[in-house]
């Protein structure tokens, strides 16, 4: 596309100096029909098409993403301003250089070169940038083959580059936070389990096999059946399925396990439930301690019982009748020291005496709780000592334990935060690069829209008013030829006739000229534009213009949009409003300036159909580049009313910007064509 605009704009400034020259300067001198002499401006057209290469080129050229193509050898023929900046270069130094200086991995870049050559589809390559400066960049070369309109149909690779940098730290840090969470899962001080909600292992890690004695492999062929003990298999298989159905949040419960050994070991299990958005459960996560040397000292306990002074453990025996310490162990006094002169009252007898109703009620047999007094936490096994009225604790400290076991819960709840975080940011990420990819595409369809109307138009033209003056002028030529060949008298009059039917051809042709763009609309020569369009022949509905003379606008571009807007709009009601009679009005409105297209035509009884087609979309947007706004309505009197308003604010807004920038009129008015 660079090259086609640095093509035309060869043959444009060939012109201005044929003109410049007196080479190719015409007559713009003519005759009305009462022979008097009017003075027509000479006008260089300049199509839509030319307007809609333009559009696509600026399109292209600032693209938020880099493009490049190149030929079958991997010379760079085209690149927008995104390229230059990714690659280093200028434009003018990337422009036939081997795309193979830009690229880390040659190899990579010949493999992408060959399947371009040998594939009609998009090719796609992950590799290394190496820009003239800087580090390398990680880049996604997406390629396709298009026929070059500036090389003869030579085939090149139009090739989109995208960035990576930041997807790749993305996935670095997604990874990282990865190997964190497994990591963490792996080396757990307790074994975790995950199985299915119909009890089959499908997750494990090192602690829980190191437990159970099995290989990972191994352990996920097996379920819950297989590895619990046969006594213990019911009560568990039961508070399972109750978590699945939601009947409970999670659930805890001291069973065995079968090792591969065959040794039998006690283990305390924490089962808790995850499930996805619709509550469906996915699969249930279990902690597992090793409690086997838990129930050996359990069993110790019982047999010191007897022997309570050598326990190193506290033993304290509590009197149910005179609601007094019966008996406390050294190390009970040495852990508690207030003990004595608390009694009951103190924290940790408070706590025991509450989760050991069960076992005063004689509803079991013991009773294990764990006890909370002041930062220290105590593992408490009650139990009622047989034909009598005391209760025996034995205790142990956990401290260490319990906050370790926070501190894990903690770090999987930040896991699970983290995670969560991350899946909503690509989720994101990924909604604003469709949204991007639709928006890219209707402005695609919107370009080749115009370009299909222009040309049908033009052709259009040409065929009824052109092509028909052609053709009577040869059938008359032809007629006066016969009469010469039998020597006949040859009548003045159709002379006349063929003369008038060629000023009238090419009357038709200037005309066509003229509409088919205007490029010479400036601030001064608004008025006189607007008046010259009104007062075109090819319009078939008379048109007239309604302006104060004194009206002026100051900013050359806010005339080139206005002269547009009004343009369309003219060219919209000769074509669908079945109108009489067309008038452009352009006046002063209390709050800036206001243009207006009315016309008496059928009007329309719903708008939403007209928002919807090209025409409206193009003038809306000159207005929004003015800082105005469009209106399209239809009149209870019928017709319908095209307004552009145009505030004071954004007046002075562009007048400021213009005399700020400093550029050339000539260049300010290239610019300003362009948008």
């Amino acid at each position: 596309m660079f090259l086609i605009m640095k093509k035309l704009k060869r043959l444009a400034r060939k012109e201005k100096r044929s003109t410049r020259n007196g080479a190719t300067r015409r007559p713009n001198r003519r005759r009305d029909r009462d022979g008097n002499s009017s003075v027509r401006r000479r006008r260089h057209p300049k199509t839509e098409l030319e307007a809609a290469i333009q559009r696509f080129v600026d399109l292209y050229d600032f693209a938020p993403i880099a493009y490049v193509s190149f030929d079958r050898a991997g010379r760079i023929e085209e690149a927008n301003l995104v390229a230059t900046e990714l690659l280093g270069d200028p434009r003018d130094r990337l422009i036939g250089r081997p795309f193979a200086f830009y690229v880390g991995d040659l190899d990579l870049f010949l493999r992408h070169l060959l399947y371009c050559r040998t594939s009609q589809q998009q090719v796609e390559t992950e590799l290394e940038l190496k820009p003239r400066k800087g580090e390398r960049i990680p880049a996604l070369l997406c390629s396709r083959p298009i026929t070059s309109t500036t090389r003869n149909g030579a085939l090149l690779y139009q090739t989109a580059i995208m960035d990576l940098t930041e997807r790749k730290r993305a996935e670095q840090a997604l990874r990282e936070s990865s190997q964190r969470l497994q990591a963490t899962y792996e080396r757990a001080p307790i074994g975790i389990i995950e199985s299915s909600p119909e009890g089959k292992y499908v997750g494990a890690n090192e602690e829980f096999c190191r437990i159970l004695g099995y290989p990972k492999e191994e352990l996920l062929q097996r379920g819950i059946k297989n590895v619990t003990h046969k006594e213990d298999y019911s009560r568990d298989i039961k508070l399972h399925r109750q978590l699945v159905a939601g009947e409970i949040p999670f659930y805890e419960i001291e069973k065995r396990f079968v090792r591969k050994d065959g040794a039998v070991i006690w283990a305390q299990v924490l089962r808790s439930i995850v499930r996805d958005a619709e509550g469906t459960p996915l699969y249930t996560i279990g902690a597992v301690r090793d409690i086997t040397e838990h129930k050996a000292a359990e069993e110790k306990l019982t047999w010191l019982a007897a022997y309570p002074r050598d326990n190193p453990d506290p033993v304290v025996e509590f009197d149910l009748e005179t609601h007094a310490i019966y008996y406390a162990n050294p190390a009970a006094f040495e852990l508690f020291p207030d003990l004595q002169r608390l009694q009951l009252r103190h924290p940790f007898v408070v706590q025991v005496m509450q989760v050991a109703k069960p076992l005063l009620e004689g509803r079991t047999k013991a009773v294990h709780a764990d006890i909370d007094v002041g930062k220290s936490c105590y593992a408490a096994t009650a139990v009622r000592i047989p034909k009598t009225r005391r209760l025996r604790v034995y205790s142990s400290d956990i401290s260490e334990r319990k906050r370790a076991e926070s501190a894990l819960q903690e770090s999987k709840r930040l896991l699970e935060v983290r995670v969560r975080e991350r899946t909503h940011e690509l989720a994101v990420a990924n909604t604003e690069l469709r949204n991007e990819i639709e928006r890219r595409k209707g402005l695609e369809g919107e370009i080749l829209a115009v370009s299909d109307r222009e040309q049908q138009r033009l052709g259009q033209e040409l065929h009824d008013g052109v092509c028909q003056h052609l053709t009577a002028v040869a059938f008359m030529a032809r007629s006066v030829a016969l009469r010469l060949k039998n020597h006949r008298v040859i009548d003045a009059a159709d002379i006349d006739k063929i003369a008038q039917l060629v000023n009238q051809g090419a009357t038709d042709m200037r005309n066509l000229s003229r509409a088919l763009h205007r490029s010479d609309v400036d601030a001064p020569k608004l008025v006189g534009a607007l008046q010259d369009l009104v007062d075109r022949e090819i319009w078939r509905v008379p048109c007239r213009l309604e302006v104060k003379p004194s009206f002026q606008v100051e900013d050359d571009a806010v005339a080139a949009q206005l002269y547009r807007i009004a343009r369309e709009a003219v060219i919209n009601a000769n074509k669908h409003a079945q109108a009489r009679e067309i008038v452009v009005r352009l006046e002063r409105s209390p709050g800036g300036m206001v243009l207006r297209v009315t016309d008496d035509g059928v009007g329309f009884s719903n708008g939403t159909e007209l928002r919807q087609g090209l025409g409206f979309h193009i003038m809306n947007y000159r207005a929004q580049v003015m800082g105005g706004r469009l209106e399209i309505e239809s009149p209870k009197r019928g017709g319908t009313r095209v307004s552009c308003y145009l505030p004071n604010k954004a007046l002075q807004s562009r007048k400021k910007e213009n005399a700020d920038s400093g550029l050339p009129g000539k260049i300010a008015n290239a610019l300003a064509a362009l948008i």
